[in-house]
């Protein structure tokens, strides 16, 4: 039995570095427009943010100009909607253009910017209160370990922190390629997030590759699954299992796999409910067929018993 783990939100609980990740954002930007303009910065952020909850399906973490994950799905998704949101309005409002063209002379590009507040958001939080893999998803994944379950970490962030916060938890792990007997496999930098350019299909090693505007519809949501580098991965390590908490950066693919091909039929998706979900999601998710996907309100530790014995 092998399961493919998401990290933050599956190991952790991510609303505070949620929260520090959009406190550096907007501090960044103030900082970046200068003194004149930071009064106007911080009313017209606090007006797209109204405007992001209004209508979450129109925004989001924009990849290649189409949205890789909703403005609602996780606690940092709201901070890359606020990026599309400026990048949208910058032709035609001078202080979204006053912004964008702020954190360009900053970082380069407002992803750069973006991302470089995410990070050190995160690692405020982690000096703070130090790694934050909870207890309760550190001993399900030990008793995960200790039933013979293979267990592969993957996840955006560099190896280096899964491996910082892993060990402080102390959970067992390796990195990947490396592989050892009732350890993690932790394979950071994944690139979920990342699509596939309009146009182009993505390789993918053992299958036929996706089309490039292969989307998932989920009632009225449509959702892009041609994501190359995570097919990539998906595909070599043929889970039996995959949990995550953002569906569309974690589950969207895994599902579109299911429904189109014999061999991932068996394939278990476990979709982490928290206080931060999507209500969208939610009732999407619910309308989907019995057996598709299964909504576990109890963390690691209740998909765990799900799996069962697994030797």
């Amino acid at each position: 039995m092998k399961l493919v783990s998401d990290f933050d939100g599956v190991w952790t609980n991510p609303e505070a570095e949620g929260a520090a990740h959009g406190a550096e954002l907007e501090a960044a930007f103030e900082a970046a427009v200068g003194e004149g303009d930071r009064a106007a910065a911080r009313s017209w952020i606090a007006n797209a943010r109204a405007a992001l909850r209004a209508e979450p399906a129109r925004w989001g973490w924009s990849i290649a100009g189409r949205i890789s994950a909703f403005a609602d799905e996780d606690p940092f998704a709201e901070h890359g909607a606020l990026l599309h949101y400026i990048e949208g309005a910058r032709s035609s409002d001078p202080v979204a253009a006053r912004l964008a063209a702020a954190a360009e002379g900053s970082a380069g590009s407002l992803a750069a910017f973006g991302g470089r507040a995410h990070v050190s958001g995160v690692a405020r939080v982690e000096a703070q209160r130090g790694p934050g893999v909870t207890a309760a998803a550190a001993a399900a994944g030990r008793s995960l370990l200790e039933r013979g379950v293979e267990v592969v970490v993957v996840s955006n962030p560099v190896a280096d922190k899964l491996a910082r916060w892993f060990g402080h938890a102390r959970v067992p792990f390796t990195l990947h390629p490396q592989r050892a007997a009732r350890a993690l496999r932790l394979r950071g930098s994944a690139k979920k997030f990342v699509l596939a350019p309009p146009g182009d299909a993505p390789a993918a090693s053992g299958g036929a590759p996706s089309p490039p505007d292969d989307v998932l519809a989920l009632g009225s949501l449509e959702i892009v699954v041609a994501r190359p580098h995570y097919e990539a991965l998906l595909r070599e390590e043929q889970p039996d299992a995959v949990v995550g908490d953002a569906f569309s950066l974690d589950l969207a693919l895994p599902l579109a796999l299911k429904r189109r091909e014999p061999a991932w039929r068996h394939v278990r998706l476990f979709w982490l409910v928290h206080p931060y979900t999507s209500e969208r999601m939610s009732r999407a998710i619910a309308r989907l067929p019995a057996g598709e996907v299964e909504r576990v309100e109890g963390g690691l530790f209740e998909v765990s018993q799900r799996l069962g014995d697994s030797r």
